[in-house]
């Protein structure tokens, strides 16, 4: 009751103009504390899940409701956010049920296949099975945030002539800032064309969710993997970016080299074939010998005598010319030029990761850097190198942390901003109350003095509202004599007052 009386006091000396700034420091107050009320018993949301479908999303949002915890929906009922305490055990939780199963079943379609199943219906689910596997396999790749595969199968018939060919579909839905080259769309393209029994690379077809087609027809004498020109010459200028940045990055440290290739391949094929003939390395390709044996008679009338005999012998050889035949067949994709451009931050730093001096040292010379990148792709003399050394901005914090941190660091500036405000709402109400209590305390100080008359106990004459000059100095010398003290106090707070 004591302290109500005190207030009550208090309210009724100070002025209007300080009634109505202390009621709105204390509805400023109240506010302010229940927002941080609010704030302190508002759990930490962290994802659960992202990208679900809506019928995932339901089945888990049911399991969670069961377990009577809060969650909250975003980005159009696809991403789930839990408490940060039951993030993990939820997710353990939700795998022994088999959430989120996805889209695609895949071979679980036979886990409960029913007995007495037709044949053609077994081969639609046995498609459908391989079909979801291949899409659950694509979607494993970095940048693939949903694939979908379509297999058709020619039709058997005893009668057909020829028999029809496998063919596939690929359907990719990219996460946003992805871009998957030619050696990727390569590579979907042979694992879909290896998984199908008939299934030629050629014949599978692979379009984004945008409607632009992915695949083309590959030149088979380039490298394996690379589907065109532009791909092979990418590949070949990325590899030789990564040799020289990640010997700079062993060297300088990460973050503090970059460097870029531009590469001239020659993309022709070239089949060339050479005879060289050598006359004096003849080499005899053919003999042939002919023997003529002939023998001779008398005349008639004469005494038979002995007959004559001759023979006849001739050789031929057929020489061919020594021949040396050479064939050399030059693929495409033979470098001829490189142009290499670097961007090197040889500065030392302090342990404040901040350049020391003002002409600070440097890790090693710009010309080292030059014959190392020189040598370790292989530059010639017609191949163009620059590197420039040059300070490296360094990322700053707010760079670095990721989005989902980002709203937890506003709450926390949020409440300390709010400690601050009722701090100073504290101060002013303080304020207000020891000014209005140094005002009471001095009324009653001057009723004190005033009172007392012709005893002497006090300063001014009781009753008399107005003291004659020479009365009024008597009456404050001894005031001054006897009660020193309190005068100095009386003036304090006239002081007080007047300010």
């Amino acid at each position: 009751m004591e302290l109500l009386h005190k207030i009550a006091l208090v309210w009724q000396k100070i002025s209007l103009i300080q009634r109505a700034l202390l009621a709105a420091v204390l509805v400023a107050s109240a506010i302010i504390g229940s927002l941080l009320v609010h704030w302190a018993r508002r759990p930490d949301m962290r994802m659960l899940y992202q990208e679900l479908t809506p019928g995932e999303a339901a089945r888990i949002t049911d399991k969670i409701a069961e377990k009577e915890i809060v969650y909250q929906l975003r980005d159009g009922g696809t991403t789930i956010y839990v408490p940060q305490e039951h993030v993990y055990q939820l997710r353990l939780d939700l795998a022994k049920e088999g959430l989120p199963a996805g889209e695609q079943s895949g071979y679980k379609l036979f886990d409960d296949e029913k007995i007495g199943v037709s044949p053609f219906v077994q081969n639609v689910n046995l498609s459908r099975a391989l079909q979801d596997e291949l899409a659950k396999s694509i979607q494993m790749i970095d940048g693939v945030a949903h694939a979908r595969v379509h297999i058709v199968n020619p039709e058997q018939n005893l009668f057909a002539s020829e028999e029809g060919r496998t063919s596939a579909s690929v359907v990719l839905r990219l996460k946003p800032g992805y871009r998957l080259s030619g050696v990727n769309i390569a590579a979907i393209t042979h694992m879909v064309s290896g998984s199908v029994k008939g299934l030629k690379s050629e014949d599978v077809t692979v379009i984004d969710s945008q409607g632009n087609l992915l695949s083309s027809q590959s030149d088979p004498t380039l490298a394996t993997g690379a589907g065109t020109v532009h791909d092979y010459k990418e590949r070949v200028e990325q590899g030789l970016v990564k040799k020289a940045e990640d010997m700079l990055t062993m060297v300088l440290g990460p973050g503090r080299a970059t460097v870029r290739v531009s590469a001239v391949v020659d993309m022709n094929s070239v089949s060339t074939v050479t005879e060289i003939y050598d006359p004096s390395a003849k080499v005899a390709t053919k003999e042939e010998i002919t023997n003529n044996s002939e023998t001779g008679a008398g005349n008639a009338g004469q005494q038979a005598a002995a007959g004559s005999t001759k023979k006849d012998e001739s050789i031929v050889t057929e020489y061919q010319v020594g021949k040396t035949v050479k064939q050399q067949i030059i693929l495409p994709g033979e470098i001829r030029s490189l142009s290499v451009a670097a961007f090197v931050d040889l500065y030392v730093r302090d342990a404040n990761d901040a350049t020391t001096a003002a002409q600070p040292a440097l890790i090693m010379e710009v010309a080292e850097v030059e014959q190392i990148i020189r040598t370790a792709l292989g530059l010639k003399e017609n191949d163009s190198l620059k590197v420039v050394n040059a300070r490296f901005r360094q990322p700053t914090a707010s760079l670095i942390e990721d989005e989902p941190t980002a709203w937890p660091r506003y709450l926390a500036l949020a409440r300390h901003l709010s400690l601050g405000i009722m701090a100073v709402c504290a101060l002013i109400v303080l304020r207000i109350f020891s000014r209005a209590r140094s005002k009471a305390v001095a009324a009653g100080q001057t009723r004190q003095l005033a009172e007392g008359g012709s005893t002497g106990g006090g300063l001014l004459p009781q009753g008399s509202p107005v003291a004659e000059p020479v009365l009024l100095r008597r009456q404050i010398t001894h005031a001054l004599r006897n009660n020193p003290d309190q005068v100095r106090e009386m003036f304090l707070n006239w002081i007080e007052e007047k300010e």
